[in-house]
């Protein structure tokens, strides 16, 4: 039985939910399904509380809001029996979507990858090996330029979503990640600025190609608790070589990644800054950890 006994204002205050919101998922996704009092008013159960409660987990991990009214109103038992697909097979299926230029398919995949696999499964084993596995096709001419540019358009799309999605509050720590200059390739980048702001970070995202004077300008204004600088080319870390005094006398902390760190991890030490990880998962507890290192110096 329902049992409805919350009002719209109380389940705003319970979930965080706006009012606004809840009655345009009702009116657009027939869920939540509240009753109605006598004069009229919603009343929302427990269930729906929970209901809503998942569907903002869901939007929160990038699935669609549309597809998360469907997850949310599935009967438990037919979750139960689904048989997950793998984050394999469901790359292989979004990289012949892209390939066939198929956004909605795309988009689908990628529905169900964020509904059965956490968001950094997604993002490592599913969303970053299409990309590479897209440019190493380019490279062998069994992609059209094209074709490429789109796919690779929409999926740093999807991660921009991400990132917007995924909100901190403006007391937490502040990080300011950025490529480095002549650096176009960003998905690095994205995906650590995604996970540091899902860890309660307050992430601001610079993006490609970054004058190195500008950043540091920014830094300066900002304050940061870290800078962190992706570098994929060589030239990429040339050109950061040559603001190599300015780097290493900012006061910031400073963290780097990409490629060309990959490479050569001790280049870092070469801007007063350390080396992440080839890996953006672990990325974040090594940064923990040496953020942590560094205050305890200071205590």
């Amino acid at each position: 039985m329902h049992r409805g006994k919350y009002t719209v204002n109380e389940v705003e205050d319970r979930t965080s939910v706006p009012a606004g919101t809840l009655r345009q998922w009702e009116r657009r996704y027939g869920f939540p399904r509240p009753e109605r009092s006598s004069s009229g008013y919603r009343l929302y159960s427990e269930e729906d509380l929970r209901g809503i409660e998942a569907m903002k987990r869901h939007i929160a991990d990038g699935v669609p809001a549309s597809r998360a009214a469907e997850l949310v109103q599935r009967p438990f038992e037919d979750v139960a029996h689904d048989a997950p697909r793998p984050p394999e097979a469901l790359r292989d299926s979004l990289l012949a979507a892209l390939m066939d230029l198929d956004e909605t398919g795309a988009d689908r995949i990628l529905s169900e990858a964020h509904a059965l696999h956490p968001l950094e499964v997604v993002l490592v084993s599913i969303i970053q090996p299409t990309l590479v596995e897209l440019g190493e096709l380019w490279h062998q001419g069994k992609v059209a330029t094209t074709t490429e540019h789109v796919a690779s358009s929409y999926l740093h799309g999807r991660l921009r979503s991400l990132l917007s999605l995924t909100t901190s509050h403006r007391s937490n720590p502040e990080i300011i990640i950025a490529c480095a200059p002549l650096d176009q390739h960003e998905l690095g980048a994205l995906m650590l600025a995604v996970l540091l702001r899902r860890q309660g970070y307050r992430v601001t995202y610079v993006g490609a190609n970054t004058p190195v004077e500008d950043l540091l300008m920014l830094a300066q204004q900002h304050q940061p608790l870290a800078v962190m600088i992706s570098a994929s080319t060589t030239e990429s870390l040339r050109a950061l070589r040559e603001h190599g005094d300015a780097l290493r006398s900012a006061p910031t902390r400073k963290f780097f990644g990409g490629a060309a760190f990959n490479a050569h991890p001790d280049a870092a030490r070469e801007f007063g800054g350390h080396y992440l990880s080839d890996n953006v998962v672990d990325a974040i507890p090594r940064f923990d950890a040496l953020v942590r290192s560094a205050e305890e110096e200071l205590a």
